[in-house]
């Protein structure tokens, strides 16, 4: 079951050793992200992870695992109410059979426990190659290294591995690293994958990794696309700038250089670059505040109608229109020497036209805690304040401190008709996670069903006052639908607005755990 591997412990090349130390600083809460409890639960969640979303699954399983919580009552289901309750993974008629054979296989031959032994465990119906070092890596916590769709991407793409194969890149990867980082690594390739090097899209301008992958260099073709992407005019400005989030564009081989992608305006408009701006129009809420704490107001020119704290710039700074349709027009006229934008925030189409106008802008991308840290000291060095800037972010950095533990399971609402979720992997979920909660539902922004929440059995859900105004009776009307979950009404702008209240927020967050 294992891919060939050495006969020798492997030697980590400098790439290799470096390629490491940059993962565990980017991705220092990389995990398994199928919920979990034990090695039957995790054998199950990875068979209906095939060709479905680990988001999809985690929806699935709280009412899969309620009706059959371990290999006994699995053995003794009904295969049509398997079926029922797995349907939105797809291929649900083939993965029911296999759970059910499952369960009968376990039973049969392991006494309802799953195996630990590779070959045994190979042997289980449904259970693959990447299922079996999916279980036996984060079950048992032996050595391995299970090649998904994002690990075969990212491998290739960093010149790890020339394979066609999953099977050939596993090998290729662990004959370069040692075999005691190898569970860590299939993480952080996998958080690497989903958060930076997207398959369509790569980030290259916000990657910590761009010197050393030669792929987004454009010194090869993108294996996974087939095309050189462009080449950042500056690569080492954009690996020290971490906040700065611009994507780059796949273009066709020979068309590399075209000016006016975010990647080359990025490096072109760095705070190497520009001086110290006296004109600036802030199109991110959480950004105006934290300029005013910083004794910045008066530079403040035009600012969106949604940025309303403090309250006395309401009446002393011009709106420019909402956050994802400003007023493109007035903000020319204000003439501003910069405009700061936030990605989930403002639509690319802003910074191409601010671009077409000859305004300069940075772009700052805040998904977890740790990238405000990082948005604190670039907007210092960029705003010319750099030691009030680094004042706040060491604090912020010792309030992160510590050992988090793996706290109730939450569920933050921010919207109604439909229910919309902050998932995991935004800035919201990595601050529930860091205020001791631990945060659930799919990744990004998603809608959600009444059955989908029902599935998900949250032990808290918290329902902010923005960006959705919801209030008393809301919480009043979900505790009644949830009767055992705690339904918390709290500040929306604590939670959600980065920089300036982060340490708010984090404060509410270690109160409510």
């Amino acid at each position: 079951m294992s891919p060939d591997k050495p006969k020798s412990a492997p030697k980590p090349t400098p790439k290799s050793r470096e390629l490491q130390a940059r993962l565990r600083a980017a991705y220092p809460d990389a995990r398994c992200a199928l919920d979990h409890m034990d090695p039957f639960q995790l054998v199950v969640a990875t068979i209906l992870s095939a060709q479905c979303t680990d988001a999809r699954v985690n929806l699935t399983t709280p009412a899969l695992f309620a009706r059959f919580p371990d290999a006994k009552s699995l053995a003794a289901g009904r295969l049509d109410e398997i079926e029922a309750l797995i349907k939105s993974t797809g291929f649900f008629r083939n993965k029911a059979k296999n759970l059910l054979g499952l369960g009968q296989a376990l039973m049969a031959r392991h006494g309802g426990q799953v195996p630990s032994d590779p070959d045994e465990l190979g042997a289980l119906p449904g259970v693959g190659q990447k299922t079996a070092n999916v279980v036996l890596a984060n079950a048992f916590g032996v050595p391995a290294l299970a090649v998904d769709t994002h690990i075969f991407r990212v491998a290739r793409r960093l010149g790890l591995s020339k394979a066609t194969t999953p099977e050939k890149v596993e090998a290729d990867l662990c004959r370069a690293f040692p075999r005691e980082d190898w569970i860590e690594l299939h993480h952080q390739l996998i958080f690497h994958g989903r958060r930076v090097c997207d398959a369509r899209r790569p980030d290259c301008a916000a990657c910590p990794l761009l010197d050393l992958c030669p792929t987004g260099l454009g010194k090869i073709k993108d294996p996974h696309l087939g095309v050189k992407l462009l080449v950042p005019d500056r690569p080492e400005a954009l690996v020290l700038t971490g906040a700065s989030s611009l994507r780059p564009q796949a273009l066709p081989a020979g068309e590399e250089g075209a000016r006016g992608d975010f990647a080359s305006e990025a490096s072109r408009r760095s705070p190497r670059n520009m001086s110290t701006p006296q004109r600036i129009v802030s199109l991110v809420p959480s950004v105006t505040e934290l300029l005013v704490q910083w004794g910045l107001g008066a530079r403040l020119v035009g600012r969106t109608r949604y940025c309303i704290e403090p309250r006395w710039i309401r009446n002393s700074v011009p709106t420019v229109g909402g956050t994802k349709d400003p007023d493109l027009a007035r903000i020319r006229d204000l003439a501003p020497d910069l405009v700061i934008l936030e990605r989930d925030e403002n639509p690319k189409a802003v910074a191409e036209a601010l671009t077409a106008l000859g305004l300069p802008w940075m772009a700052l991308e805040i998904r977890t805690v740790k990238e405000a840290v990082a948005g604190l000291r670039e907007l210092g060095e960029r705003l010319g304040v750099a030691d009030q800037a680094e004042g706040r972010a060491k604090a912020l950095e010792a309030m992160l401190k510590g050992r988090k533990r793996k706290g109730p399971r939450t569920l933050t609402l921010i919207w109604k008709e439909p229910w919309m979720s902050a998932g995991p992997d935004t800035y919201v979920g990595d601050l529930i996670r860091h205020g001791g909660l631990t945060p659930i539902g799919p990744d990004r922004y998603p809608t959600l069903t009444d059955e989908d929440l029902a599935a998900l059995n949250p032990q808290i859900i918290l329902l902010p006052t923005e960006p959705y105004r919801f209030n008393r009776r809301h919480q009043t009307e979900l505790q009644k639908r949830f009767p055992d979950a705690r339904v918390e009404l709290v500040d929306g702008q604590a939670l959600t607005w980065y920089l300036s209240r982060t340490e708010a927020g984090l404060e509410l967050v270690k109160d409510l755990s």
